[in-house]
């Protein structure tokens, strides 16, 4: 054998061999691949598995929901319908009676004259025709509580009296003149009767319906609180709705408070 046929033998157990390294390699690689594959296909059908359990757990619980729905709609309507007692309907229809009847004697106390209705409890004054509401306003009333002067001991309870009033004056640019109570709050020295430090400018708006007794229809410098217990005892108005009371009411229009 020739030297250049031993060499082309060589070459070609070679070649062989890598070729087959190669392959081996390459098909190392492809089932590794596979295998990766196959696991992650595992995985992902599991997943969807989980995924379609909860999916149909969710129905459940939205069909049990609209059932539960259904069902309190239908006990509603069931006490709408059937009263608790047997005597209900005529009980509400008695009380009606009762309130259309009570209605019907104060429009004829009332006459169809103009007056003023205060609830100091929802802080509303109602301007009325007999017993037609003609507007309405949010107001202040008292807010309650005790000043003591630890002076003298004098209390002063900051509430808006109940009861059947009138309009006893009215006045416009009205100066507020101080009462005792209103340096005991503030901690100052009481000032004698008809000292000017009690003349006050402003503090009671533009314009005064005086109800007797310190009591006054008046503005307020905080609109902002109307609709809330805030006042000493007098009853606030914003400036439009004082500005239209005032010029709609005359002395002697009846005010109730209650």
């Amino acid at each position: 054998m020739t030297m250049l046929a031993h060499w082309k033998q060589i070459a070609g157990v070679a070649l062989t061999i890598l070729w087959t390294t190669a392959f081996g390699v390459l098909s190392w690689r492809v089932a590794h691949t596979a295998v990766k594959l196959r696991q992650e296909y595992e995985q992902t059908a599991q997943s969807t598995q989980t995924l379609q359990q909860e999916s149909r757990e969710i129905t459940r619980i939205t069909q049990e929901l609209a059932s539960q729905s259904h069902e309190i709609d239908f006990l509603q309507g069931l006490v709408n319908v059937l009263p608790q007692e047997k005597g209900f309907v005529r009980t509400q229809r008695a009380i009606s009676d009762e309130v259309e009847s009570l209605r019907a004697k104060v429009a004829r106390r009332l006459r169809g004259e103009l007056n003023v209705v205060v609830d100091t409890k929802a802080n509303k004054l109602y301007l009325k025709q007999g017993v037609n509401l003609l507007w309405q306003a949010d107001c202040s009333v008292g807010r309650g509580g005790v000043l003591k002067d630890p002076v003298t001991g004098r209390r002063w309870a900051f509430v808006t009296p109940r009861g059947q009033f009138e309009v006893l004056d009215k006045i416009e640019k009205p100066l507020w003149t101080k009462p005792d109570w209103a340096f005991v709050e503030t901690h100052e020295p009481v000032p004698p009767p008809g000292d000017p430090k009690r003349k006050v400018e402003g503090e009671l708006g533009a314009y005064v319906l005086n109800l007797g007794d310190g009591y006054l229809i008046h503005g307020t410098k905080t609109p902002e609180l109307l609709g809330h217990s805030v006042s000493h005892g007098c009853v606030r108005l914003g400036a439009d709705d004082l500005k239209k009371l005032y010029e709609t009411v005359s002395r002697g229009t009846k005010v109730y408070i209650y």
